[in-house]
C-alpha cells in the first residue's frame, strides 16, 4: 500500500474513516465463480488494516446463551438459520458492528450451517465489519467499482489523449496507409467476440453446475476465478472441456437418479 504509513497512536474513528476510506483495492479485486460479485479476499483486507493500525485493532465476537443455558459463538434462529456478529474494537472502544446471516453462494439462509459455514461467514463479517470503517465500503457502492474524485481518476485521462493521437497520425497518410488499417477492426471485432461468447460459456456452465450441488475443489476454483478475470481464452477453454466431463454425473447425483 505506496504512500500508506502504520498509524503510531491512537487513531479516532474519523481518522481511522479517513485513512480506510481512501484505500482503492481495485488491484485486489478477484469475481466470484458462479457469478459477477467482485470481492477483495478476506484475508487480504485483514493483512491491510493490520498493517495501519494493527497495534489498536481487535475484533470481538459476540453470540448468544440457547435454551439450556449452552453460549453459543453464533446467533440461531428458530427456522433451523443462523448469524455470526462482531465488532470491531480500536484500543478498547467499539467502532463498528456487524451482524451477518449464514449464507450460501446465491445469498441464500443455510439451514443448520455446519462449521464451514459459520467459518467462511466469520471471514466475510471480518471483512464486512472492516468496510464499515471505511476499507473496501465502496464495493457496496458504485456498481462495486473505485470512485476517486481526486489524482484516481484524473490519472487515465492523458492516457486516453496519448491513444487519440496515436489514431490521428496515420491519417496524414490516409492514402497509402488505408489498405492496411482497414482490415484490423474485424480483426479486433473478431477477437473480443470470441472472448465474450467463451468467458459466457464457462459461466453458464458453472452455474448449471453450481445448482446441481456441485462444488469444485479451492485450486480448480482458482483457476477458473483467473480464467475469467484475466479473459484467458485458451484456459477457459480447456476448463470448458474439463466441466463437460463433470456435468452429466453433477446433474444426476442432484436428480437422485446415481446413490
Amino acid at each position: 500500500m505506496t504512500g500508506l504509513k502504520h498509524v503510531t497512536k491512537v487513531p479516532s474513528r474519523s481518522e481511522v474513516w479517513k485513512l480506510f476510506r481512501g484505500i482503492d483495492l481495485t488491484q485486489y479485486h478477484e469475481t466470484k465463480w458462479g457469478n459477477n460479485n467482485t470481492y477483495v479476499n478476506w484475508a487480504r483486507v485483514w493483512g491491510i488494516a493490520m498493517d495501519l493500525i494493527g497495534d489498536y485493532l481487535e475484533i470481538k465476537w459476540h453470540g448468544m446463551t440457547d435454551a439450556e443455558g449452552v453460549v453459543l459463538d453464533y446467533i440461531a434462529y428458530a427456522d433451523g438459520s443462523a448469524a455470526v456478529c462482531c465488532s470491531a474494537l480500536v484500543d478498547g472502544q467499539k467502532y463498528a458492528e456487524c451482524t451477518l446471516a449464514v449464507m450460501d453462494g446465491k445469498n441464500k439462509p443455510i439451514q443448520n450451517p455446519t462449521a464451514v459455514d459459520f467459518q467462511n461467514t466469520r471471514q466475510r463479517c471480518q471483512t464486512k465489519v472492516l468496510a464499515m470503517l471505511g476499507l473496501g465500503l465502496y464495493l457496496w457502492e458504485n456498481n462495486g467499482e473505485w470512485d476517486d474524485e481526486g489524482q484516481e481518476e484524473a490519472a487515465p485521462k492523458p492516457k486516453a489523449k496519448k491513444n487519440s493521437a496515436k489514431k490521428k497520425a496515420p491519417s496524414k497518410t490516409k492514402a497509402t496507409k488505408k489498405v492496411d488499417k482497414a482490415p484490423q477492426p474485424e480483426e479486433v471485432v473478431e477477437e473480443v467476440d470470441d472472448t465474450d461468447t467463451v468467458k459466457a460459456e464457462l459461466k453458464d456452465k458453472v452455474k448449471v453446475l453450481y445448482a446441481s450441488n456441485w462444488e469444485a475443489d479451492e485450486a480448480f476454483q482458482q483457476e477458473i476465478r483467473d480464467a475469467l478475470v484475466n479473459n484467458d481464452v485458451p484456459d477457459m477453454k480447456r476448463i470448458i472441456k474439463v466441466l463437460d466431463g463433470v456435468t452429466p454425473a453433477a446433474i444426476l447425483l442432484h436428480e437422485g437418479e446415481v446413490h
